[in-house]
Formats: structure tokens, C-alpha cells, sequence
């Protein structure tokens, strides 16, 4: 429950209400994959989309399976995902955005699965309190800093993108990090004269 638990949360600025058919909260896409960016790293690095595959089931309706995968302490996890959407309106107007949308729709769904933004898909968005609740914890929460537990071996990754920072003159926040890892002895020398 550790990754739940930390996504679980949803900020209201990555919202909206939508009132066709049936009320609902929509979430923002790009907030959800900002959200596991933070969580596994950069797209295509930390986690991403494997084996896409589009296909039409019946005529105006295609179909979405892939794979969503990320990596943690464990090594490299996969579930497939899945969706379906219409092809054309209701009016027979071609969307060509039919792809993307089936695209987007199986990953929020795949998200969810890990605990992104539960807290909408559990129903609590429907209670005006906690919708009051979250705005306040949301708008009085300072920047999130990423921590990681004393101690944490320092990869090669981490690394390099400390040693990026401190040419790109981020010393100050390297200095900050520096003591959340464990790490070797070239690697603290490294830094160390690079922070010079």
C-alpha cells in the first residue's frame, strides 16, 4: 500500500466537473503521468507503455490493449491494460482523435490501478468536504521534495543527473540530496570536486 498511499491523493487544480449524462470527475491526463513520472521517473525510463495494439472490434468501435509498466526496488513490473471507444460521433462525424483518446483512457484506468488519484474512483470527489478538504491541503502544501529513505545505495543514474546539476549550477539542492544516499567512495570524491 506505500505506492498507493502516496498517489492516492488528487489535486483539485487537475480537475474538473463534467455534467453530460452522468456527473463525474475528470482528471487530467497530463497530471496523472507528471504524477508517475514523480513516482518511477522519466517515461520510457522509469515506466511506460509497451506492446500497443489498436484494433477495430466492430465497425465505428475500436479496441486498445498495451502493456503499462514500471520499475521499483523489485525490478521491472507489467499489467495490460485496456479500453474501447466509438470511431465516429453520434452523428457519423469521423473523431480522429480516436486513437489518442482510447490511448489516454486505458492508461488512466491502468494508473488507477496502482492507487493514482483513488480517491476520485473510490467516490470521494462526491463529498463536498473532502473536495473542500483536498483544496486546502493542496493550496497550504509547500513543494514536494523527493526524499528517499537514509541511506538508499546511490545508482549510477542518480548520479550522473547530480553531477548534470552541478553543471548546470543546482549545487546548493546536490548538497541538500547528497546526504539521503549511500555512496561510494569515487562517487563522493566526484562530487565533491565538482561542488568546488
Amino acid at each position: 500500500m506505500k505506492l498507493w498511499k502516496a498517489v492516492e491523493k488528487t489535486n483539485p487544480k487537475y480537475t474538473k466537473q463534467v455534467g453530460f449524462g452522468r456527473k463525474f470527475t475528470s482528471i487530467n491526463a497530463q497530471y496523472q503521468v507528471m504524477c508517475a513520472t514523480e513516482q518511477f521517473g522519466a517515461f520510457g525510463k522509469g515506466w511506460g507503455i509497451e506492446r500497443e495494439f489498436f484494433n477495430p472490434i466492430i465497425e465505428g468501435m475500436i479496441g486498445y490493449t498495451a502493456d503499462l509498466w514500471w520499475i521499483d526496488s523489485e525490478g521491472k513490473n507489467r499489467f495490460e491494460i485496456n479500453s474501447s471507444i466509438a470511431t465516429h460521433s453520434k452523428a457519423g462525424k469521423l473523431d480522429d482523435e480516436c486513437y489518442k483518446k482510447v490511448s489516454t483512457d486505458a492508461l488512466t484506468k491502468g494508473l488507477s490501478k496502482l492507487g493514482f488519484n483513488a480517491d476520485v474512483f473510490l467516490g470521494q470527489w462526491d463529498d463536498n468536504r473532502y473536495v473542500a478538504q483536498m483544496k486546502k491541503e493542496f493550496s497550504e502544501k509547500p513543494a514536494k521534495k523527493e526524499k528517499h529513505a537514509p541511506g538508499t545505495k546511490m545508482t549510477a543514474e542518480v548520479f550522473s543527473l547530480m553531477m548534470e546539476a552541478i553543471r548546470q549550477g543546482k549545487g546548493d539542492k546536490v548538497k541538500e540530496r547528497m546526504e539521503d544516499y549511500k555512496m561510494t567512495k569515487v562517487q563522493k570524491d566526484k562530487l565533491d570536486k565538482a561542488l568546488v
